[in-house]
């Protein structure tokens, strides 16, 4: 998990691209565990959530737990921002596919997501704190990533790490992308205990 937060703490915003729901969830509890850094964990596809309350996964000490809506979100937000000023934190934004879906009635919801990520990662950078948006999406050629099922864009900014987390023949690899979309390293997983 060394190099994975070596990776992640390069650059104050990480996207990351998931190919199924629950590989996510674990990849981010992995993480949050054996990180000495205070997480905001915003779940906003409610799987973490579901799984902390069934005691499937124990919720750590040093994570604050959320599941925002679209009425609880500005005041939320407005809480996360002032605790990122004051002392690192990661924020965990768990799934963007989810994040859309609570600003379905909003008709520039992209624009508004997206500066509501930017805001989280130019407040924090004062104290190196780190944003990381995981989504489920798949890149198109002709499209770039694109987020399963809602058919949107994932955020894309010049400083940030793209990361693609894909299972393959029972293995789990993390892969930096550059701007271009290729390959620039890839980890092979294999301390997760996923499965």
């Amino acid at each position: 998990m060394k190099d994975i937060q070596k990776v992640i703490s390069s650059e104050s915003l990480n996207s990351i691209s998931f190919d199924d729901a629950i590989t996510k969830t674990y990849f981010f509890h992995k993480l949050i565990s054996s990180i000495d850094i205070p997480t905001i964990y915003l779940d906003f596809d409610l799987l973490y959530s579901g799984y902390v309350a069934a005691n499937i996964l124990p919720q750590s000490d040093d994570i604050r737990l959320f599941q925002p809506t679209e009425q609880t979100w500005s005041k939320l937000l407005v809480q996360i921002l002032d605790e990122i000023s004051k002392e690192q934190h990661i924020v965990i934004i768990d799934s963007l596919n989810g994040f859309y879906n609570i600003f379905t009635n909003e008709k520039d919801a992209g624009r508004l997501i997206n500066s509501f990520i930017m805001l989280l990662v130019s407040i924090g950078q004062k104290t190196k704190s780190i944003v990381l948006v995981g989504s489920l999406a798949k890149f198109k050629k002709d499209e770039g990533w694109v987020l399963l099922a809602i058919g949107r864009h994932v955020i894309e900014a010049n400083k940030m790490n793209r990361l693609v987390l894909q299972k393959q023949n029972s293995e789990l690899y993390l892969t930096l992308l550059d701007q271009n979309n290729s390959k620039k390293s890839t980890l092979k997983l294999s301390d997760l205990d996923l499965f």
